[in-house]
């Protein structure tokens, strides 16, 4: 089939979305599709080191075109976004090509939808997120962010009804994809005509292990993103300072940001300076090794929409300790993870994810988990994916 992608970001190498717009084509080449990418002109560069290997994928690069309004630094991202679609839209109209199907990809938001819906083919819309809102119990977290945090929580709740953007992007797609029950419930309330639960993120088929033997000696915890807020890196140091009463054990925290100054002074602050490492930022494909040496994960995000990395250490076999919430709440992965409540008093949960890790890598089922992290992650691959768009494609593209 003639596949035309929407993926704002594209790169190969690259893991959260730059990583989905590139793998998304690439899995879909592979089955045979002719497929056509249209991506940001910033991405040019990084997709022209492997542009030769993929002669089958035709990319489209768009220019971001300029503007004389100088929007507030929380408003600047939505705004390119905003005139990108535009832009993207009116290039692929005036090339005349038509396409059995249009899958916009990324951003993968309900926020501003996509402006390709206008093109002359049925448009899956997804996987995408965004409906899922952080707790206000959980505002110390956020610290000074909180108040844009509060904002986007309004736009999700009440406002995003009122988006053109979204509303008719959601109402003219043939199917949309959500990555969570509370993407769900917003598309359903925006008139979505046919809404599917998928997971945003995939898989290359060789990052799956074997399961594994339990490691044997002092555990290591493994925490991987960006350091900030909705992440809740202190929220992790806090937890392991709880499993450390109950066992030695051993942080690592892969991963730079804003927070990454407040995270090294609370590891102080609590004493375990011994016990934490924070190497910074880490490129995507070394993280295999840091995955393959640890015990546990630690994903303790307050608001994502599924969990790259979730998914990333589940497939090398690593069981983890999750919050029970969002994508990673509703990922059906069985015993890999001990998923945690989110208590109304979050100075609680410290100590119940402590507990958490301390269940993980003090059981006598750790291989059990590890099994069970691979089967899932193994039907997340994007081989996978591409097939189960496949079927999407040819119901949708039905005459």
């Amino acid at each position: 089939m003639k596949v035309l992608i929407s993926a704002f970001q594209c790169a190969p190498g690259f893991g959260s979305e730059p990583g989905n717009g590139w793998y998304w084509p690439t899995a879909l080449a592979t089955i045979g599709h002719e497929v056509t990418v249209v991506t940001d002109s910033f991405w040019r560069p990084y997709v022209a080191t492997e542009a030769d290997n993929w002669p089958q994928i035709r990319f489209e690069f768009v220019d971001l075109p300029g503007t004389p309004v100088r929007y507030p630094r929380v408003l600047r991202a939505a705004d390119i976004y905003r005139r990108w679609q535009i832009a993207a839209y009116k290039q692929m109209a005036a090339t005349g090509r038509k396409f059995d199907v249009i899958h916009h990809t990324g951003w993968g938001s309900v926020h501003l939808g996509s402006q390709l819906w206008r093109l002359p083919a049925p448009l899956v819309f997804g996987p995408v997120g965004g409906g899922q809102t952080a707790s206000v119990s959980y505002w110390r977290y956020f610290g000074r962010d909180w108040p844009l945090e509060a904002v986007r929580n309004v736009a999700t709740n009440s406002l995003l009804g009122l988006n053109p953007l979204s509303r008719q992007t959601v109402r003219k797609a043939a199917v949309t994809l959500a990555t969570n029950r509370d993407t769900v419930a917003i598309c359903e309330k925006l008139g979505a005509r046919d809404v599917r639960y998928s997971l945003a993120e995939g898989l290359p088929a060789e990052w799956i292990a074997r399961p594994r033997r339990k490691p044997i000696g002092v555990p290591t915890v493994l925490w991987v993103g960006r350091m900030l807020p909705r992440k809740a890196p202190a929220l992790a140091v806090r937890a392991f300072a709880e499993l450390r009463r109950m066992i030695p054990a051993r942080l690592v925290m892969a991963g730079d940001g804003p927070l990454f100054g407040q995270v090294q002074a609370l590891v102080g602050q609590l004493g375990i300076a011994d016990s934490v490492d924070l190497p910074g930022r880490v490129e995507w494909n070394d993280l295999v090794g840091m995955y393959d040496e640890a015990s546990a994960f630690l994903f303790c995000s307050l608001r994502d929409s599924s969990g790259s990395q979730f998914l990333e250490a589940l497939g090398r076999g690593l069981p983890a300790a999750a919050l029970a919430m969002h994508g990673v709440g509703d990922a059906e992965t069985g015993i890999a993870a001990v998923k945690v409540p989110v208590e109304s008093r979050p100075e609680e949960m410290p100590v119940q994810i402590g507990k958490a890790l301390h269940t993980l890598l003090t059981g006598d089922d750790w291989e059990e988990r590890s099994g069970a992290g691979v089967r899932w992650a193994a039907a997340n691959t994007w081989a996978a994916k591409a097939e189960a768009a496949t079927r999407i494609y040819e119901e949708v593209a039905k005459p």
